[in-house]
């Protein structure tokens, strides 16, 4: 590349005429000097440029040991023309190399800026996006996704700053990725909500319906591998915390589970029971709620329930259930555990 197409470059990126292509090349030039000029006088572009191609030469000549060729000795004259057209053919060379290797370590952050929408709530309310597929995510304020016009033909990918809950439309060969911070969320056809602060160190995940796969991300030879970091499973009213600093996953309960309707016929189950066996009780809402209870003694099972306990929360009818068998409940990871005597 000559010092005229290197000018005439900058100047086509500068008013906004350059193609993806350029506009990746000039910014990969920009990144060289840790700035990138926004509105300068003539003077100080001239500079600002003279001082790019500088940076640009001398991190080719870093790479080979300088060749120093005095065209006007005769003897000399033929191998500086050849060392020149050989220098010209390398810096094309190690500048298309040298983007080829930028576009494959890049972060996806970069990508983002380039390749994918950004959006950013800066309203006070919350943002209804619907993407290509039919998905729809509700964008708390603050909160910034990047997501790309058209999904690839393998999978659909999003990345999330901030809070959002999303509601992904159902299709087992197209799983849906959303990447924040350190994790990588993948589903099939759920919904669920994912908070990732900006200026928080943790990550929650919630799933309200369906299941989801939460991992850490890990790379390999440089290349992001999705599925090789530790992970969980979560299964509905299921919510994990990823602590980054010491990259571990805590497990747990929502904070207000919710009954699976479409698991049980779209009908609200009936909580009011006379004289039923703690155990019937028990089955009942761990199928509504599909999570995991477990009685720390078997004694427990038989002892006799008289209560309502419609129109209360999971936790509220918790409560009311070990009032009457004078016990209590724990919650262990996604398992709620009941403790007692047992009835006599």
């Amino acid at each position: 590349m000559t010092r005229r197409e290197f000018s005439l470059l900058l100047r086509k990126y500068q008013e906004n005429r350059a193609s993806d292509e350029e506009s990746r090349i000039v910014e990969y030039w920009y990144s060289l000097l840790d700035s990138e000029p926004d509105e300068l006088s003539e003077k100080d572009w001239q500079k600002f440029e003279n001082r790019l191609w500088k940076k640009l030469q001398n991190q080719i000549f870093d790479i080979h040991s300088p060749i120093i060729v005095h065209f006007w000795q005769k003897q000399y004259f033929k191998i500086a023309i050849a060392a020149s057209i050989i220098l010209t053919s390398i810096f094309g060379f190690l500048y298309y190399d040298s983007i080829q290797n930028i576009a494959e370590k890049i972060s996806f952050k970069k990508e983002e800026d380039t390749k994918l929408h950004h959006v950013i709530n800066s309203t006070q309310t919350i943002m209804l996006l619907t993407l290509e597929d039919g998905s729809k995510v509700k964008l708390k304020p603050l909160g910034e996704i990047r997501y790309p016009k058209h999904f690839s033909t393998e999978n659909r990918e999003v990345y999330l700053t901030g809070e959002a809950f999303f509601d992904v439309s159902e299709n087992a060969k197209w799983p849906f990725l959303v990447y924040t911070g350190k994790i990588v969320t993948k589903v099939l056809g759920t919904s669920f909500k994912i908070n990732a602060p900006k200026n928080s160190k943790d990550i929650e995940v919630a799933v309200k319906t369906g299941k989801v796969a939460v991992y850490e991300l890990k790379y390999e030879n440089s290349k992001l591998n999705n599925y090789k970091g530790n992970g969980v499973i979560l299964k509905p009213n299921h919510r994990v915390t990823f602590l980054v600093e010491n990259n571990t996953f805590i497990t747990g309960l929502v904070e207000n589970p919710t009954i699976q309707i479409e698991k049980i016929q779209k009908e609200i189950p009936s909580f009011s029971f006379d004289d039923t066996p703690l155990s019937v009780v028990l089955q009942k809402i761990e199928k509504a709620y599909e999570i995991d209870i477990e009685v720390e003694n078997s004694l427990l099972n038989d002892c006799p329930l008289t209560a309502n306990l419609n129109n209360k929360t999971l936790f509220s009818q918790l409560d009311i259930i070990c009032a009457v068998i004078e016990g209590g409940y724990e919650i262990k990871g996604t398992t709620i555990l009941i403790s007692g005597k047992g009835c006599e």
